[in-house]
């Protein structure tokens, strides 16, 4: 979210709108009138980018993140990795997801800014859109093949999810990693938003624990699910294959690797383009927690996440 998007400024003025009304003691008919016109200018503002959108044909695409989100991550290495141009338009926390009802990650294409949710549909979207424009080396990592297809449905649907709850339970214990995790040292995010972190932790940390049900019985079945989850993939790779699916790199290995990272804090998280200070193991200060991220570090799995950020992800994107 920018102050220079119309867009962003009609949703803050529809925020404002029944504070505005209430204060003014306004009536029904002026209520109703303030409402006609809020939603003419909502209109307005959605044409407005469209048009501006069409005259800039030559646009790159846009993706926009939480920086620390897994999700956000996985579609964030692809797009590195593809080395095609693409803008990153980093948010706070779960502000987004408060004020707009969206999700991360979510990308803009141009020109007609149709906005793409989900990861999965992102990678999907990569996928037909430059295979046959770009080289066979620059995008075979991403062919839908079925072994990784099934691969990526069952990491984004399990593994995705326990994580979080795992580790959200863990973080929202610890304030500076709380706010760390959420940008507050990323330049590029937004003064306003960075400020209003500071004002309304306590709001965002009650609607995290709200929205993904975070309890201490969730997280330790979550942190349970990702146990098995990382012994699944120890597996896999017991029979000295290099990637998950055989022996060169797919999507699916990315996947696995971005959405167990924060539970083995690679040094290289979350790539290149984080300007500010990264997550580290020796960050935290909870034993239990340390001990368990030290557990999945030392397995086969987690070595091989720590691998691919080391020998993958550490190159400058494109």
């Amino acid at each position: 979210m920018r102050l220079r998007d119309p867009r962003v400024i009609h949703l803050l003025a529809l925020y404002a709108l029944p504070v505005v009304v209430s204060a003014a003691g306004w009536g029904v008919p002026a209520a109703v009138g303030a409402a006609v016109a809020a939603f003419l200018l909502g209109v307005a503002a959605r044409l407005f980018v469209s048009l501006r959108a069409l005259r800039q044909p030559e646009r790159p695409l846009r993706l926009h993140t939480i920086t620390f989100s897994h999700y956000a991550e996985k579609a964030r290495w692809c797009l590195d990795r593809l080395g095609v141009p693409y803008e990153e338009v980093p948010n706070v926390g779960v502000l987004g997801v408060l004020l707009t009802g969206r999700t991360v990650p979510w990308l803009e294409v141009p020109p007609g800014l149709t906005r793409i949710s989900d990861s999965s549909r992102i990678l999907r979207y990569l996928w037909g859109e430059y295979a046959g424009r770009l080289p066979g080396t620059r995008t075979w990592f991403l062919e839908p093949t079925p072994a990784a297809l099934e691969l990526e449905a069952k990491l984004d649907r399990r593994l995705g999810n326990d994580v979080r709850v795992w580790l959200y339970h863990h973080l929202l214990r610890q304030t500076d990693l709380s706010f760390r995790s959420w940008g507050i040292d990323e330049p590029a995010i937004p003064r306003w938003q960075r400020a209003l972190l500071w004002v309304k932790r306590p709001v965002l940390a009650f609607a995290v624990r709200r929205m993904l049900g975070v309890t201490p019985g969730r997280a330790d079945r979550a942190w349970a699910r990702t146990r098995e989850a990382f012994g699944e993939m120890d597996q896999l790779l017991a029979d000295g294959r290099r990637y998950l699916t055989g022996e060169t790199l797919t999507f699916a290995d990315i996947t696995f690797a971005s959405l167990g990272a924060l539970a083995v804090l690679p040094p290289e998280y979350p790539g290149n383009r984080l300007g500010g200070r990264r997550m580290a193991a020796t960050d935290i200060r909870d034993p239990r927690w340390r001990a368990e991220v030290e557990e999945l570090r030392a397995r086969p799995s987690g070595q091989f996440i720590l691998r691919l950020y080391r020998e993958e992800r550490a190159r400058r994107p494109a």
